[in-house]
């Protein structure tokens, strides 16, 4: 190896290595990172540099230690093999490694309070400054105890319990839900059908009571949604189930997952999307855009909303909680090729009595 090959490092940048590079001390450095006074803005622009440059991420240990701070963040996340939750679960890990809090996972099967309050206890044990749900649980949220030292960050819409530490960030799950309605019924179809996810989702829920309100907006007919468990499969057999009826012009199905099933069963059906049914989803998976019918779909930008909900947690665990504790992000309609007209030949039939 020659003198002037560059040197590769071993282990994480110190706050000696920060040191060395700004030509500070490490008290500097240390005043710097804790964003603390008596530091010019020249001397903590050079500090920025090197730290920016080094790569260097502060210890959370370290930190806690002169703050009496746990910097500590419980993560409660149901169904993480879904795509929402895992989305967010990746936010979360990301904004507490960039912002130097450790972050304590527990994954629960629903969310029950007879499920959640273990899991609440878990991270209680672990000293957590703050806890994230990572889907909307507002409906048990009463029932929990947790101590009010706590901070609640609910990545979910803002009806939680009036809990002076409770912070939500939600995406309007409804008003998506009534413009995916919308839509289709705007095309032409006499009325629009449902594939619903379990009913004791809030996410569920409240894409149902979307899909309900511009029926009735419209004032045409709205029968009882078919319900699926989220899966591919779960849609696919759903999707069966509304073709026994040959009206079935529009579907708006609750998520992806089973949107991809409910089309899958259309064509073994040797019908086709959109000519004979049209098709909307709800997430806008990144495999939506790529399917043989490019899938029609709700959009949740779930890394700003958690980008948001994060700095909202970080910026209240240092003092400074934000004026409006509540926020609602509007999701965004996607129209690609699974949404149509209705076919004039399918448009009038009715079931047989």
């Amino acid at each position: 190896m020659s003198d002037t090959a560059p040197v590769r490092r071993l282990r994480p940048a110190s706050m000696t290595d920060v040191a060395a590079l700004a030509g500070v001390s490490q008290k500097t450095v240390s005043r710097v990172v804790n964003d603390e006074p008596h530091v010019t803005e020249a001397v903590r622009a050079k500090v920025e540099a090197a730290i920016a440059e080094l790569g260097f991420r502060p210890n959370a240990a370290a930190r806690s230690l002169k703050s009496q701070r746990s910097r500590r963040v419980g993560l409660i996340t149901i169904g993480t093999n879904l795509y929402g939750p895992t989305a967010m679960l990746t936010g979360v890990e990301q904004a507490c490694r960039t912002n130097g809090y450790s972050l304590a996972v527990v994954r629960t099967v629903a969310a029950t309070a007879e499920e959640l309050q273990p899991a609440v206890d878990s991270l209680i044990g672990q000293d957590v400054e703050a806890i994230v749900f990572s889907e909307p649980v507002e409906n048990q949220m009463d029932q929990l105890h947790i101590p009010p030292g706590v901070t609640v960050l609910t990545l979910g819409p803002p009806d939680v319990a009036d809990r002076e530490n409770t912070l939500a960030v939600g995406l309007d799950e409804t008003g998506a839900a009534f413009a995916a309605t919308d839509h289709l019924l705007a095309l032409g179809h006499e009325t629009v059908w449902h594939i619903a996810g379990p009913g004791n989702w809030t996410s569920s829920q409240r894409r149902e009571r979307g899909w309900r309100a511009a029926l009735q907006d419209a004032g045409v007919a709205e029968h009882e949604p078919v319900e699926g468990d989220w899966s591919p499969q779960s849609g696919h057999d759903a999707m069966r189930a509304l073709l026994a009826r040959p009206d079935v012009t529009a579907v708006f199905v609750a998520n992806d997952q089973m949107a991809i099933g409910a089309m899958s069963a259309i064509q073994q059906a040797g019908l086709s999307v959109p000519h004979d049914i049209s098709i909307v989803g709800f997430d806008d998976m990144p495999i939506a855009a790529f399917l043989p019918v490019p899938l029609t779909t709700i959009r949740q930008d779930f890394d700003e909303a958690t980008r948001l909900a994060m700095h909202r947690l970080f910026r209240t665990l240092d003092g400074h909680p934000p004026a409006e504790r509540h926020r609602m992000l509007p999701g965004q309609l996607i129209t690609r090729a699974t949404s149509a007209p209705p076919s004039p030949g399918r448009r009038h039939l009715r079931p047989a009595d």
